[in-house]
């Protein structure tokens, strides 16, 4: 990181991201994350391990925010415009265009007062993709961030069809597995943790990556 002289503002020297004196501060105990952190953090993650690998994506919080609260519609109009407006946003990775390409997929989901990690994992032996949710305090939120959650997960398939007619998708495909996670202490670390699980799952990848294993 870098400090432009007369700014108080944090410029990546690796890749194009900003951070703010807000941002900055939202990292103290006891507040909540900012977007711009987890998209930091996200960005970092894939220049740090897969930089040249178009396998696994990191989706920005914007797009994501997107696929969560736009409501689902089966609709040709509606499926159209989501995959519009949704495309309009991935100007960075291109990402959506090219669904087929994704191995994984990480989105930040946000509802509910609550962020969880939602990871898309396309693999070569199963005939659909299978959508892993990583909720770090499921006492409290479980049943409506689960539904946020599920909202993304069929918005993202839609794109991903409407993107590429060869994309198969049946109710088989909405299937939502809850996975064991560690569980955060306190109402306001839950951005952190979608960090954590990110970064946790990331390393995970990359070492079996770097020994050809499928993930």
């Amino acid at each position: 990181m870098s400090q432009n002289p007369g700014s108080k503002h944090l410029q990546c020297r690796h890749f194009p991201m900003t951070l703010s004196p807000s941002d900055i501060d939202a990292l103290r105990p006891g507040e909540w994350v900012t977007d711009d952190v987890i998209d930091f953090y996200f960005k970092y993650l894939k220049h740090k391990y897969f930089r040249n690998n178009k396998k696994y994506v990191y989706i920005p919080v914007t797009i994501a925010n997107l696929l969560t609260e736009r409501p689902v519609d089966n609709s040709s109009q509606h499926i159209k415009d989501l995959a519009s407006d949704a495309n309009a946003l991935d100007i960075e990775t291109q990402c959506l265009k090219k669904p087929r390409s994704i191995r994984v997929a990480f989105l930040p989901i946000f509802g509910d007062d609550h962020w969880s990690l939602l990871v898309y994992r396309n693999v070569k032996h199963r005939r659909l993709p299978e959508f892993l949710h990583f909720n770090s305090h499921l006492g409290s939120t479980r049943e409506n961030h689960t539904q946020c959650a599920r909202t993304a997960l069929i918005n993202l398939l839609y794109v991903f069809r409407e993107n590429d007619a060869s994309m198969m998708i049946s109710k088989e495909s909405y299937r939502l597995v809850v996975k064991n996670c560690p569980q955060q202490a306190n109402g306001n670390d839950c951005g952190v943790f979608v960090c954590m699980n990110a970064y946790v799952l990331t390393t995970r990848l990359a070492k079996r990556e770097k020994e050809g294993v499928s993930p």
